[in-house]
């Protein structure tokens, strides 16, 4: 029935809103002791990190604490874990300054900054129980939880009935006369309700979503079921990136929009041409808008890798660079964001929105009716057989211009498996991804190193930097060509796995019989 609090069985119990002491003074005396109410801010990401890892964060005070946030948990603000006295606000888990309290949230949050979900006023007081004799036979943790910058809005009573050593009887009891009164059950903690009170429920958020698509269903309507769905995504990051909280925001909004690009190349003829390329154009413009911006975020993220790439002292030498960084992000910041704000670009991501909704209108199209599981299946294979013709030309020597080819189409095949998932059985689903995507591991860190020994190279060009600059970006470039070649060798390992007669097996198992099929869907249809 109840829960167990310092080894004494206890019960919570929600209250009515007018439930007060004098419920129960018919059986004892009652003694009220009140205590200062406290203004509670709850913190989460965008993602709800800390709400889908069981823990919750509030700061009240000056002090941040972090709890459990167990379900069925006596105390309403769960088990407290660490908490971390705070001048100003904390948003990575990198500002906190303890150990306990970094340690715990640098899992739950990585790249993500907090934000506050919740704000709310706890008032407490306890309540002692006492019987015929003077005796304190129980004691009652109540909270009253309220919203508003004033607390006016009381959303719930609550109180926690702990029972006295050797008056555990008397539990039994306060229970009774509460529940006669209207009090009941319940696990809701003060975040739930107000989060309840706001409307905002916790959600998962993920960049791979179920599109709920079957093997028989028209190309076009899978497609746009596809980009739609990527659509709300990347206009839900949309406000993250404007307030710049954390950097993921655009990563994630760049991620969509490349993605729906991808979509409309991978599967060719469900639109009409001159629609598809004007669409394509249109995508391309608005993540033009923020490449400069990315491109920065990336050398600032890696910062500290950087600096532990080199010498001691060499380190130093690199501040400048990184200070001229941080000062162009600063202006990229207000210039991206006044750009996605103008109603140029509104009206552009609206026009997109509106060609992909399912009310749209759209002319015919060779694909736009055919059954979406045989073109699929017939594509995947394709892409397939195209890597494994291009991994007989990788090697040691290869340019990286070659590498690039084919990190671009293990890419397509990753967006074709994932796009798809739904239609590809479960196990050999994941057997294909796994190797893929270690491949894919192997190929990014070698396109990062190429990509940075380049971006570096041009920043000492364009900044004729001094000479201990140039130290310091010589040395850095010199280490990622030597881990830029030592990819390679890992690469190639990674190919042959996934080259190899087995997971070769697999793709023609799930695909190749497919094939007959879909070449007769798509007969008079230009697949490459």
């Amino acid at each position: 029935m109840g829960e167990k609090v310092q080894g004494k069985e206890c019960v919570r119990l929600a209250l009515p809103g007018d439930l007060g002491p004098d419920s129960l003074r018919g059986e004892w005396k009652v003694e009220v002791h009140p205590k200062e109410p406290r203004v509670l801010t709850f913190w989460d990401t965008f993602e709800w990190g800390l709400w889908f890892g069981g823990h919750l964060l509030y700061s009240s005070g000056g002090v941040y604490h972090l709890c459990t946030r167990d379900s069925g948990q006596v105390r309403w603000l769960g088990t407290e874990l660490c908490e971390e006295r705070a001048v100003g606000k904390r948003r990575f888990w990198s500002d906190f300054e303890t150990e306990p309290i970094r340690g715990k949230l640098e899992g739950m949050l990585g790249l993500r900054g907090l934000a506050p979900v919740a704000e709310g006023i706890l008032r407490c007081h306890k309540w002692d129980l006492r019987n015929e004799t003077g005796k304190i036979v129980c004691r009652l943790e109540c909270d009253t939880v309220s919203a508003g910058k004033r607390g006016e809005k009381v959303l719930r009573n609550s109180c926690l009935v702990i029972p006295l050593l050797g008056y555990e009887t008397d539990l039994a009891r306060v229970v009774e006369c509460l529940a006669q009164t209207g009090a009941f059950s319940s696990d809701d903690g003060p975040l739930e309700e107000l989060l309840r009170d706001a409307g905002h429920e916790p959600r998962p958020y993920t960049l791979r979503p179920a599109f709920g698509l079957e093997f028989g269903m028209p190309a076009r309507d899978a497609v746009t079921r596809i980009v739609g769905t990527i659509l709300e995504i990347a206009r839900r990051n949309v406000p993250g990136i404007l307030e710049d909280l954390d950097t993921e925001f655009l990563h994630d909004y760049r991620i969509c929009l490349r993605k729906v690009r991808s979509v409309l190349s991978l599967i060719k003829d469900v639109y009409p041409p001159g629609e598809t390329r004007s669409m394509r154009t249109e995508l391309g413009e608005l993540s033009r808008q923020t490449n400069r911006l990315r491109d920065l975020d990336v050398y600032l993220l890696a910062k500290e890798e950087y600096l532990g790439l080199l010498p001691p002292g060499l380190r130093p030498a690199l501040d400048t660079m990184f200070a001229d960084f941080s000062s162009d992000r600063s202006r990229e910041v207000r210039r991206t964001t006044a750009k996605m704000q103008s109603p140029s670009s509104q009206k552009l991501f609206q026009e997109i929105e509106g060609f992909f909704s399912a009310r749209a209108l759209h002319g015919p199209a060779p694909a736009a009716d055919l059954a979406v599981g045989p073109l699929v299946f017939l594509r995947i294979y394709k892409s397939y057989r195209k890597i494994r013709r291009l991994a007989a030309s990788i090697g040691l020597d290869t340019p990286d211009e070659g590498v690039h080819e084919l990190r671009i189409e293990c890419k397509k095949l990753r967006y074709l498996l994932e796009f798809f998932s739904e239609l590809v059985p479960g196990k050999q689903y994941a057997s294909m991804v796994k190797s893929l995507r270690r491949l894919q591991n192997w190929l990014g860190e070698f396109n990062d190193a190429s990509v940075q020994q380049k971006s570096l190279m041009e920043y000492w060009r364009r900044k004729g930097s001094a000479t201990e600059v140039a130290l310091g970006l010589g040395g850095l470039i010199a280490i990622l060509y030597e881990r830029q070649q030592r990819t390679r060798c890992n690469i190639l390992d990674a190919l042959r796995e996934f080259c190899g007669a087995a997971n070769h097996a697999t793709f023609r198992q799930s695909f190749k019989l497919a094939e007959p099929l879909a070449a007769g869907a798509v007969k008079g249809h230009s697949e490459p």
